[in-house]
């Protein structure tokens, strides 16, 4: 009997892999750092030396200025274009992840409100009655409100590892 060694599959590559900072966005945030540290100083000096009538203390208040406005231009610019990149759109908004899903109804909602169960925990629901134990389907999320509705009737929703049965 002859054996070989199968290889097994690797992993596709992520498309949208993280990718770690360059040395570019290091340096920015290294000069972003130091250009406070001397514009601020450098601005207090000029205006000192304009008081006094010193010569040059227009041109070290201006450079000061210029270099403090440049800073906070290089912060905006910067933190405008790293502020939406996400690997993960949903982090930190746990409810939305849970769009679709079908949960256990814990405590009847009466009245519009009640409380549901999916995997290990529970949520406060907002939706049409519905009676304990019966199933319902995540709708929306308004904060840490979950809005359900009932299981629609022709099209019946798997139920996802870890809810409770409807």
């Amino acid at each position: 009997m002859r054996s070989e060694f199968i290889e097994p599959p690797r992993p596709a590559v992520q498309a949208n892999r993280r990718r770690d900072p360059s040395l570019g966005i290091w340096l920015l945030a290294a000069i972003s750092l130091i250009l406070p540290w001397i514009g601020v100083p450098m601005a207090l000096w000029g205006a000192l030396a304009v008081a006094k009538a010193w010569p040059y203390g227009w041109a070290c208040l201006a450079g000061g200025m210029g270099l403090v406005v440049l800073d906070v231009f290089i912060d905006f610019v910067w933190a405008a274009q790293l502020a939406g990149r996400t690997d993960e759109p949903t982090l930190n908004r746990g409810g939305t992840s849970l769009l679709g899903r079908v949960a256990g109804v814990v405590i009847p909602i009466e009245n519009g409100r009640g409380r549901v169960r999916i995997g290990d925990s529970e949520w406060i629901a907002e939706g049409p009655d519905a009676t304990m134990d019966e199933g319902v389907v995540v709708l929306g999320v308004k904060g840490t409100v979950l809005e359900v509705g009932p299981i629609p009737k022709d099209q019946p929703l798997p139920s996802p590892k870890g809810a409770s049965p409807p």
